[in-house]
């Protein structure tokens, strides 16, 4: 019988019944040991009546084996694993061990999961729950609540049962934090737990345990003789209480009885046929377990043995002396050393390390095995403990190797926040040069993404000094990895002089360092304004980096890509970023996609495919948050989305977000960005002193006297334009005054600037040429924009005629890209010329960022199960969006669709 929680059974049965009419949901139960988790996750499970229900829950001490919770909660599906994309199916066999190991981005798991629950999901509606969520292993952790941010039309139910809100963080559910029962309901637990209760006696214990239901029951079965008498009794906090009095209650058993439940909790999660051999040979039968089973302590079947409550098991286990905690993990050890299987490899393993408190190489191997195991199947979180533990266990040399694959793997897992401590620990324990050099490069680049740019850079350069001698060929990589700080600093001139060393030495020792040197050294150079020495160095290795593989090469891949995109060369740069976002996309490499999205959506700005660039940067923003990566970048490019197509309230709260993390890490460079963001945004609305203020706010910026690429950013001529609306001409060709610009889009755009200040005379033809500029030809808004000036003098030349032509053009543009207040802006001087205008349907604005990334990928000929597959989601979620696609556009058909998709990129 359930007492309470009336209002969570409403939600309970809520998230069923959407799940069976085809809704997914999630809702995650919080509290503290004994308030009643695990009785909700069971009143779940019995009202899934019509439902296939998946289960797992998190076991204290298998918290340490890769993948274990999610091959207890997929086992019973697995039969839909071949439905799966090839490489997401062979992780997954991988990561559960059903397949050789297949190492890779951790992230290819999570979508595997995302894939193997929608299909399961598409016989019948599911319930997915996960009980004791904090002690489910890392990797496993991570796929679940992946899964339960995609999950959106697929008919699955997800309940989560965890102590803390944070161990679901980033779950978009209702989490609901349960409280102690009310003194009725106390009331009446004691009266079905008591054969007498005592009149007061619910409001006692009330009192003292907070009407936390286990609470209650323990202290009923300790002494029940005495509640009476208790009364006046101070109040003690609830765990302490709980606790004494189930040791109380543990008291009790005969010491056989006590050293087998010890080695049931050392065991805990294993299967009862292990346990029972280890019993054997500590002098114990089966029977020694029957008085625990009766008090209710434990449940016994014949796959485990398992506690009534985990709080059980924690007063039994750290209430033993240590003797018995050691000889419990030896006995399960030896149990395991003839069971088949990794995962039994596993479990001796960390039974071994829990049962040896001095160093021993033996004990140290076989974690190291272990840790291996686990990377091989990109469980990097376990592999990283386990090469840790090993490490604890080593002396020497041995011990310093093993912390570096440790830092390693935490490196891989995403918690940097884990390396340093150990790659300090490793630098005074080796005299390998090789070995130095590696661990001030991992520190240094770690330090690099954790503090302050400012603070590391002379840490870096320094590293990359102290080992270039004897080995050239890291201190070049070192050297190369400072261009990211030097930019985010904004000090290009000491990156000029640090990549160029870097260059340096790495034609001294060619390969890899000398392909990421010469990366890093076109970057450079094309922000000096060099464009032929960086075009040059780009071209030299561009075979080299097409043929490399686009996932292990991701960094220097987008960093090309991006470099080219400066450079204006759209097509190399599309060659290079196209090859690592399908690579991704094809492997599942999550992790890789945040940054490359973010480039992808720049390119399709500039080409003019602003939906498409629009929906890579919405993406990239969401990979980020879903793989905890930084990502200013891709906020200013959603960003700048936002204000030249009118989300002005968007793009204002993107700025404000990328400055307060931009202001906490020192990146210095961000204000450039986000000032030509707000500038820009000002100049869409009309708005030219306020755009005014915040380019001129650019234009002092430190970092811009060293930038003498306009392409980079190019506030220039948006500065230019804002000056001549608002009637300061001269200043405006002061400004404007300076070299000709070598690229096309800033040509283009100095030509346009140059056509409004030129005399009445002499506008046709300076207009003209601004229109016939490369740069307009190639970037559909830069010629949208000139058009609509061009129309603009026109029109108050009083050429009504002549404007009409060019002002419809450029509306046309302007509706295509989505560029609302542009858009306006040449309807009111179209209608200023007479003309009649309508406003034209313009069906992919409207739609979400995912709404509108469905559309273009199946406008494209994809079919749902391909586009469920490139978006890491399920078909059921590309169905529903397509639903809401066809109810906004009014359209009927993927053929209507494809034209709409195909208009929009003109």
């Amino acid at each position: 019988m359930m007492l309470g929680r009336t209002a969570e059974r409403a939600l309970i049965d809520g998230l069923l019944t959407g799940a069976r009419a085809g809704r997914s949901d999630a809702l995650v139960l919080t509290g503290e040991p004994g308030i009643g988790k695990t009785t909700l996750v069971g009143y779940a499970i019995e009202q899934a009546t019509g439902m296939q229900v998946l289960s797992a829950r998190g076991y204290e001490d298998e918290s340490e084996i890769p993948f274990a919770g999610l091959a207890d909660l997929l086992r019973p599906v697995l039969g839909v694993l071949d439905e799966l994309p090839a490489p997401q199916a062979a992780a997954l066999r991988s990561a559960l061990a059903l397949g050789p190991p297949v190492a890779g981005d951790r992230f290819t798991v999570c979508a595997a999961t995302v894939g193997i629950l929608a299909a399961a999901a598409e016989a019948t509606p599911l319930l997915i729950v996960v009980d004791d969520l904090q002690w489910l292993d890392a990797s496993s952790r991570e796929a679940v609540l992946f899964a339960g941010r995609r999950l959106h039309a697929d008919g699955i139910a997800l309940l989560l049962a965890t102590r803390e809100p944070a161990d679901a963080a980033g779950l978009p559910s209702r989490h609901v934090a349960l409280t102690g029962l009310s003194v009725e309901d106390v009331d009446e637990l004691c009266r079905t737990t008591l054969a007498v209760a005592p009149a007061g006696t619910g409001a006692r214990l009330h009192a003292a345990t907070a009407g936390n239901p286990l609470g209650v029951i323990e202290l009923c079965r300790e002494r029940p003789e005495t509640i009476d008498q208790e009364v006046t009794a101070p109040f003690v906090a609830p765990g302490s209480r709980i606790e004494r009095a189930l040791r109380g209650r543990l008291d009790q058993l005969d010491d056989d009885t006590r050293r087998a439940l010890v080695l049931a909790a050392a065991a805990v999660g294993g299967d009862t046929a292990t346990l029972l051999v280890a019993a054997r040979a500590r002098g114990l039968q089966l029977r020694d377990f029957a008085p625990a089973e009766k008090q209710d302590l434990i449940t016994i079947d014949d796959r485990r043995i398992e506690f009534r409550h985990p709080l059980l098991r924690s007063v039994v286990y750290h209430g033993a002396a240590m003797d018995d905690r050691c000889a419990a993990h030896s006995a399960l050890a030896a149990a395991l050393a003839d069971v088949p299987g990794d995962a039994a490899a596993d479990a001796r393993a960390w039974h071994l390390a829990a049962a040896t408190l001095a160093p021993d190489e033996q004990v140290a191997a076989e974690l190291e095995h272990a840790a291996l195991r686990a990377s091989r199947r990109a469980g990097y979180v376990a592999a990283a403990r386990a090469f840790g533990q090993a490490a604890r266990l080593s002396r020497g040399p041995e011990r310093a190797r093993r912390l570096l694959r440790a830092a390693r793997c935490w490196q891989l897992a995403g918690h940097n926040d884990q390396v340093l401590p150990l790659l300090d620990e490793a630098l005074p324990l080796t005299a390998d040069p090789g070995r130095r050099a590696l661990i001030q490069h991992m520190s240094a680049y770690v330090r690099m993404w954790r503090e302050r740019p400012d603070g590391v850079l002379p840490f870096l350069v320094r590293s990359a000094a102290a080992v270039q001698e004897v080995d050239p060929a890291r201190a070049a990589l070192m050297y190369s990895d400072a261009c990211i700080p030097y930019f985010m600093v904004g000090d290009i001139e000491r990156l000029q002089a640090v990549v160029r060393r870097g260059y340096e030495l790495a034609g001294r020792v060619g390969g890899v360092a000398r392909l990421v040197a010469a990366v890093a050294l076109a970057g450079g150079r094309a922000l000096a304004g060099d464009r032929e020495a960086a075009t040059t160095l780009l071209r030299d290795c561009h075979a080299e980096l097409m043929a490399a593989d686009p996932v292990v090469r991701a960094q220097d891949l987008c960093h090309a890509a991006l470099t080219w995109i400066w450079l204006e060369h759209y097509d190399r740069a599309g060659e290079l970023i196209g090859r690592v976002v399908a690579a991704a996309r094809s492997a599942g490499a999550l992790g890789v996609l945040p940054q490359a999205l973010g480039i992808e959506s720049e390119l399709h700005f500039r080409v003019g495919r602003w939906h498409d660039a629009r929906v890579s940067a919405a993406e990239s923003l969401r990979l980020a948050s879903e793989t905890r990566q930084a990502n200013l970048y891709g906020l200013f490019f959603a960003g700048r989305l936002d204000a030249v197509q009118g989300r002005a309230d968007d793009c204002r709260r993107r700025v404000e977000r990328t400055m307060a993390v931009a202001e906490r890490l020192g990146v210095a460079c961000m204000a450039l960005y986000t000032g030509h963001e707000l500038g820009l945004l000002a100049l869409s609305r009309g708005d030219t002193g306020e755009a005014i203020t915040r380019l001129e706010a650019v234009r002092e910026l430190p970092v811009v006297a060293h930038i003498h690429e306009p392409a980079v950013v190019p506030w220039v001529y948006d500065l230019v334009e804002a000056y001549i609306r608002d009637g300061r001409v001269d200043d405006a060709r002061e400004l404007l005054d300076r070299p000709e610009p070598a690229g096309q889009w800033a040509g283009a755009a100095a030509a346009r600037c140059g056509a409004l200040l030129a005399a009445p005379e002499e506008m046709d033809e300076a207009f003209r040429t601004a229109l016939r500029a490369p740069g307009c030809a190639l970037m559909p808004f830069e010629r949208a924009r000139t058009q609509l000036c061009y129309g603009e003098r026109l029109r108050r030349a009083r050429r009504r005629a002549d404007a009409r032509g060019l002002l419809q053009e450029a509306l046309e543009t302007f509706t295509r890209l989505g560029a609302q207040p542009w858009a306006e802006r040449a309807r009111t001087e179209l209608r200023a010329t007479g003309s009649a205008v309508g406003r034209p349907a313009d069906a992919l604005p409207q739609l979400t960022p995912q709404e509108l990334q469905v559309a273009l990928v199946v406008a494209r000929g994809a079919t749902n199960h391909e586009a469920a597959a490139t978006l890491f989601l399920s078909q059921k979620t590309i169905e529903y969006h397509l639903s809401n696609i066809y109810r906004k556009t009014h359209i009927r058909s993927r053929a209507q669709l494809a034209g709409i998709a195909v208009a929009a990129q003109g």
